[in-house]
């Protein structure tokens, strides 16, 4: 099996597990019947230091199955005209590597991945599959509107 094929493998696998765990907290905020603390009951700096193994574990996987990324300092098209890129402020990149992620794909990724990623996800996620759970189907609504929304910024991003 391909590292790709695991990475993917072991993002559902994470997906799955925080679609079951939302589904199975309670309102009052009591620990869930495998002994975990709700998610809220974290803090700030604590959710921010998970996110950033992860990112760091996510790319590390990503370097070793393609090798590290090309940097490139703009289009050669715009060195050639003289075109200045338009800026863009760090809430820009922010949202944008956010949507990358909510779509597990690889930043700087083309539109047919994202578009792939999206489709497959929506496809996995969707609310009417969970339609015999109310609770599943309320978190599904949740993670589908936000594929939603992270694709058409990606694709707003990529299509100019």
């Amino acid at each position: 099996m391909s590292i790709g094929r695991r990475l993917i493998d072991l993002a559902r696998a994470e997906l799955n597990s925080l679609l079951d765990r939302a589904a199975r907290e309670d309102d009052d905020g009591d620990p869930d019947a495998y002994g975990r603390a709700p998610a809220d009951v974290l803090s700030d700096e604590e959710l921010e230091a998970e996110l950033d193994r992860r990112r760091r574990a996510r790319e590390e996987a990503e370097r070793a199955a393609h090798g590290p990324r090309p940097s490139g300092g703009g289009s050669s098209s715009s060195r050639r005209t003289g075109a200045v890129p338009p800026r863009r402020s760090a809430s820009d990149d922010a949202a944008v590597r956010k949507a990358y992620a909510a779509l597990e794909v690889p930043p700087g990724s083309d539109f047919e991945a994202v578009r792939k990623a999206y489709r497959s996800l929506m496809r996995k996620y969707h609310p009417d599959l969970h339609a015999d759970r109310p609770d599943k189907q309320k978190t599904a609504n949740e993670l589908t509107q936000k594929l939603t929304d992270s694709y058409k910024l990606l694709e707003k991003k990529l299509r100019r």
